[in-house]
């Protein structure tokens, strides 16, 4: 059924010179630090919100709801999603005015099955034009959300005029739809915890701020399987940060709040950081958990804030954080961390035994990379007695076939940097229908990128494996199938990534979405 809205409408001298870019970003530093707020572990500039923030651990975790079919036939399943302005209850006396998919934020979340296709229709009943792409999904391109096939409000005949001040090309219309849009997803990927956002060209960052994200969960019959813990103990967790004007709205630094000019005031260039933590649109909620293992679906989506997630107190012998997925599905074997590093657009499938901790515990969610009140996430309360645990976290997930890089027939290097007018790519800012590569369908390829400052970097269609970071082996969370891989300052990573069956414009992007909006995208064309 359709969710309705409620209330308003050389490869090793190529890593090797990851370490030189360091005095390139130091000096590109200096010049902008007065704009920025750059420290160690956070890009970025903090947003203080006027109204007070809520007590922490008082609200109960909400759990976005699942959403059913309108009807399924022998091939599909198909659905009905609603975008438009609805009041939430977010902090304490207050309302928030929101952008939402059917009336919630998180918006619903659809459960699909691999190989199975889900027809989704978007109706924009919002004030302005939106894009909806499936972050992870293995989708034809006219169903992918390029930045310009937008979806007109309803009753509107035009694409409104607007500009991005310097800030890179004009948007253009590419595939306007006018008041809805069926995007077909065919699913035919690995089980895998994919989401859904707005992608509009140069106003993506306000719409997700706003709310305009949730959930599309893949399963297939390898993961099903697995002994691992299913129904009420398998919860989906986006966390994102969000600042709040006096009135409980949203607040932004637009530099137009009337939506015309894309970005944000120059301050806030590098990224805006809030100051209340969000999971699935609660302040720092809590849930009440029995002693048993439970699987998280952890979703950073917040714009440009970075975190590092640990249990407090960690369970004795630590260890805690069982990792049994990425991006882009299931690793080969669990890795057991005490701490977990999520950058803009990653997911982390984590499997934590609540067993190990005496009764009554309370655990606390951590930010390490958070100060004040942003060190806190939310809080697991133990209830109930300990009883029998039949799920199991086995030593063996899966098999991930490995891209082999000597069958590679190109290499390609993209620099994220800074420039002038913006953030760019290969020093050029993004414009539409200029592809910066052309892969050819069911090859590998190598692609390199370099960095001056943090950058989440995105690719759409298929996902990548890496291979080497600053020229050693990949970092403790790149293991897996991945599709957003974080990179610190004056750092230079290397994937391997083969793109099939779907020829087209698809997108390259820093998936801090103030960079995204200020012009670090690119188009790569698959033929």
């Amino acid at each position: 059924m359709a969710v309705a809205c409620v209330s308003r409408m050389s490869r090793r001298g190529f890593l090797a010179a990851g370490a030189g870019l360091g005095v390139a970003a130091t000096s590109v530093a200096a010049g902008v630090r007065g704009g920025m707020l750059l420290t160690p572990g956070q890009p970025g500039r903090l947003l203080p919100s006027a109204a007070p923030p809520p007590p922490a651990f008082r609200t109960p975790l909400p759990i976005p709801a699942v959403l059913a079919p309108l009807r399924s036939d022998a091939e599909a399943d198909y659905y009905e999603i609603v975008q438009c302005e609805t009041d939430l209850a977010i902090l304490p006396g207050l309302r928030t005015p929101a952008w939402t998919y059917g009336g919630s934020f998180p918006g619903p979340t659809i459960r699909a099955r691999a190989g199975r296709k889900s027809v989704v229709r978007h109706r924009n009943e919002l004030p302005h034009p939106v894009v909806v792409h499936l972050h992870g999904g293995h989708t034809p391109a006219d169903s992918d959300g390029y930045p310009m096939d937008v979806i007109l409000p309803r009753g509107a005949t035009a694409v409104p005029s607007a500009h991005h001040g310097g800030h890179g090309a004009p948007p253009i219309a590419h595939a306007v739809s006018h008041g809805e849009r069926d995007y077909h997803y065919p699913n035919n990927q690995r089980a895998a915890t994919l989401w859904y956002h707005d992608h509009r060209h140069g106003f993506t960052g306000p719409a997700v701020w706003r709310g305009l994200a949730g959930f599309h969960l893949i399963t297939d019959d390898e993961e099903a399987a697995l002994p691992l813990p299913t129904g009420e103990r398998d919860i989906p967790l986006l966390i994102a940060d969000r600042s709040f004007a006096e009135d409980g709205s949203f607040a932004y630094p637009q530099a137009d709040p009337a939506l015309r000019v894309a970005g944000v005031t120059d301050a806030y260039m590098n990224g805006v950081l809030g100051d209340v933590v969000l999971v699935n649109g609660a302040p720092w909620p809590r849930l009440e958990v029995d002693p048993l293992r439970y699987r998280f679906r952890l979703l950073n989506g917040s714009n440009a804030r970075r975190y590092r997630l640990a249990l407090d107190p960690p369970p004795p012998g630590g260890g805690g954080l069982a990792q049994i997925g990425s991006d882009g599905g299931l690793l080969e074997r669990p890795v057991t961390h005490d701490t977990v590093d999520l950058s803009p657009g990653e997911r982390v499938d984590l499997v934590v035994d609540f067993a190990r901790y005496r009764p009554g515990t309370r655990v606390r969610l951590r930010n390490e990379f958070g100060a004040g009140r942003t060190a806190e996430v939310m809080r697991f309360d133990l209830t109930g007695p300990a009883g029998r645990d039949d799920t199991a976290v086995p030593e063996r997930l899966t098999r991930i076939a490995a891209l082999d890089p000597s069958t590679a027939v190109a290499v390609r290097t993209f620099h994220f940097q800074l420039r002038e007018h913006g953030w760019a790519i290969n020093g050029r800012l993004y414009a539409p229908g200029e592809p910066l590569a052309r892969p050819k369908l069911g090859t590998v390829e190598i692609w390199r990128f370099l960095t001056d400052f943090h950058h989440p970097v995105h690719v759409h269609l298929d996902p990548f494996q890496v291979i080497g970071r600053n020229n050693r082996a990949p970092g403790r969370f790149d293991a897996g199938w991945k599709d957003t891989v974080d990179l610190r300052p004056a750092e230079a990573v290397e994937v391997a990534v083969r793109f099939t069956d779907y020829p087209g414009p698809f997108m390259l992007h820093c998936h801090n979405l103030e960079h995204e909006d200020m012009a670090m995208m690119a188009d790569f064309v698959t033929e």
